[in-house]
Formats: structure tokens, C-alpha cells, sequence
């Protein structure tokens, strides 16, 4: 039983880091980034609140069918498309990325709750949160060490290795420039890194407790 606690403790990183992704999914994200003073402006003079709604169609084209196929008809402010095939063709391999992940981390979460029932110690919390942020410090060292290299990795190992890559006059580029994705990563590693701390910090609160109650 210590065993199985121990195995499904060592899903921790891959909840914390999945709970965070799946946070930052949201329209507030794309609020937060645009906002900052050294966001890029469009080099081909979209306006950022043009980009900011087609960056938020994106969002929720990759989360929902019927806004998947308002995505495919979107239009810039000349009246053209403002995605290529190609463009488009991404945004669904994104979108069945995402089918997969997000009920892997929801089963990853569940598995992690049913060793906390099982342990019922501050013990397993310890342990996750340490795992947790031992993985997450090792990886942000690797990812934010040379970000562009992790990015195109990423990218490579999860998609079509040719079928994400963009001129720079496509939209996709231009609403969601490395910028955002740079940021996007900083929010969900701190949002992941405060999740394992705090899963950390009450497992040792909690050892305490016990500790004096047995005193």
C-alpha cells in the first residue's frame, strides 16, 4: 500500500503542472499579457484589440467545437480570412492535444486525492510537494534556460514537425508572437511552483500538528 501511496505521489507534477495549464486557459490570460508594457505591437499595424479577440477566438476554438468553426471564419479588418489552411489545421491538432491531456491530468488529479485518502499522513503531502517542485525547478532550469529551443522541442516532439511552423505574416504569429507563450509559461510555472509550495507547506503545518497532539 506504501508503494502505490509513494507511485501515485509522483504524479504530483504532472497535477500541479496540468491544474495550472488548465487555469490559464481562460480569457484573462490574454487580458494579463496584452496588457504589459513590452507586449510587441503587430509590425503590420493590427490594432491589439483586434488581436486581443482573435487571440480569445483561438482560446476557445481549441475548447469548444462550435467556436472551433467560428475560428475557421474569421476575418481581419480587410475583409480577408485571417487564418490559412495551415493555420486552421494546427488549431485542431492543438485541440485534440488537448482532449487528451486535460482528462489525463483530471485522471492523474484523482489518483493523486485517492493516495491522500489511502495514506492519510502529511507525509504523502511532503512528499509531493518536495517532488513537485524538485521536478518543476529542474524543468523551468531547462525550459527558461534557452526558451526557444524548449518551444521548438515541445513542438516537435508533440506535433507535425512542419505543421507548425508560420510565416511571419500568418495571424496566428501575430496574435500569439513567442512573446505570449514566453509569458504564458512564466504564469503557469509560478501558478505550478505555488501549487506544489503550498501542498508542501501544509503537509509540514500538519506534521507539526500531530506532532504535538502526541506530545
Amino acid at each position: 500500500m506504501k508503494k502505490l501511496a509513494l507511485a501515485l505521489a509522483l504524479l504530483f507534477p504532472l497535477v500541479a503542472v496540468g491544474i495550472s495549464v488548465r487555469i490559464a486557459f481562460n480569457e484573462w490570460i490574454i487580458d494579463y499579457i496584452y496588457s504589459k508594457r513590452d507586449f510587441p505591437k503587430d509590425r503590420y499595424g493590427l490594432p491589439d484589440e483586434y488581436r486581443k479577440e482573435l487571440a480569445k477566438l483561438g482560446l476557445r476554438a481549441v475548447l469548444s467545437d462550435e467556436a472551433f468553426e467560428e475560428f475557421k471564419k474569421a476575418k481581419l479588418p480587410n475583409g480577408r480570412y485571417a487564418f490559412r489552411p495551415k493555420e486552421v489545421k494546427h488549431m485542431h491538432d492543438v485541440k485534440e492535444f488537448l482532449k487528451k491531456f486535460f482528462p489525463a491530468v483530471y485522471i492523474a488529479t484523482f489518483l493523486w486525492i485517492l493516495g491522500l485518502l489511502i495514506t492519510r499522513s502529511p507525509d504523502y503531502l511532503i512528499l509531493s510537494g518536495f517532488f513537485g517542485i524538485l521536478t518543476l525547478t529542474l524543468l523551468g532550469i531547462f525550459v527558461f534556460a534557452n526558451y526557444n529551443k524548449a518551444f521548438e522541442l515541445f513542438h516537435i516532439i508533440t506535433f507535425d514537425p512542419y505543421s507548425w511552423r508560420f510565416k511571419y505574416t500568418d495571424t496566428l504569429i501575430r496574435i500569439y508572437p513567442m512573446k505570449f507563450w514566453y509569458e504564458a509559461t512564466k504564469v503557469v510555472a509560478l501558478m505550478s511552483f505555488l501549487i506544489s509550495f503550498l501542498t508542501l507547506l501544509l503537509g509540514l503545518l500538519g506534521k507539526g500538528f500531530r506532532y504535538r497532539l502526541r506530545r
